[in-house]
């Protein structure tokens, strides 16, 4: 199997890469510790089986590379391998593709079963930090309406989709002015400074699901 691992901690890549050919003799491991060279090792090298991705680097973080490995087409399988804890990370991370999040203080033996599942396709997240993504997620689900009156969500649902005030009061058969009064609450709610600031925070908070908004 061949493995590259972006770390910009050369101990730390160092320590996995030998313990990982002590455990499997028939693992190639490559490590990198600089995001540009590993995003050309990636565009030159087809035949790798698994990325191992850090989240956190000087010169590029673990968010910004796989949005860097989408617009270059480069699609090789992701396991996140982090000292980082924050949810909202590892959902962005899924939502953008990893297939599998590991702390860096995971055993040797479970880092290995799961290089070897993702390799297969398979996803791997392990149980604490899934049950945390899932209720965090029905958390948001459940407390939309108190966040957010159901009409204020409309308005927003709207915004996100791209239509102007006229077009909002319109469907809704307001006036434009309280379709104005209702985005000012909803920006005060939200703490955001206008409509495109508004809806990210609304999609980072498990308000809305990701879109599109112009």
């Amino acid at each position: 199997m061949n493995i590259v691992s972006l770390d910009d901690h050369p101990i730390f890549s160092y320590g996995l890469r030998e313990a990982l050919l002590a455990r499997n003799s028939t693992f190639n491991v490559h490590t990198l510790a600089k995001a540009r060279d590993a995003l050309n090792y990636l565009s030159t090298h087809p035949d790798v089986d698994v990325f191992i991705l850090d989240l956190e680097m000087p010169d590029m973080d673990g968010i910004a590379f796989m949005h860097a490995m989408e617009s270059r087409s480069i699609f090789v399988p992701v396991l996140i391998m982090t000292g980082k804890t924050e949810l909202t990370l590892f959902k962005k991370c899924l939502e953008l593709g990893a297939m599998g999040i590991l702390p860096k203080a995971t055993p040797i033996e479970e880092v290995e079963t799961a290089l070897t599942r993702v390799s297969k396709g398979e996803m791997v997240v392990p149980d604490a930090i899934a049950n945390g993504l899932n209720h965090a997620s029905k958390h948001a689900e459940e407390n939309t309406e108190t966040i957010l009156s159901k009409r204020q969500l409309e308005i927003l649902k709207m915004v996100q989709s791209g239509l102007r005030n006229q077009d909002i009061a319109s469907v809704l058969f307001i006036s434009e002015r309280t379709v104005k009064s209702h985005l000012q609450t909803i920006f005060r709610i939200l703490n955001a400074k206008n409509r495109v600031e508004c809806v990210r925070k609304a999609e980072s908070l498990g308000i809305l699901k990701g879109g599109v908004v112009v």
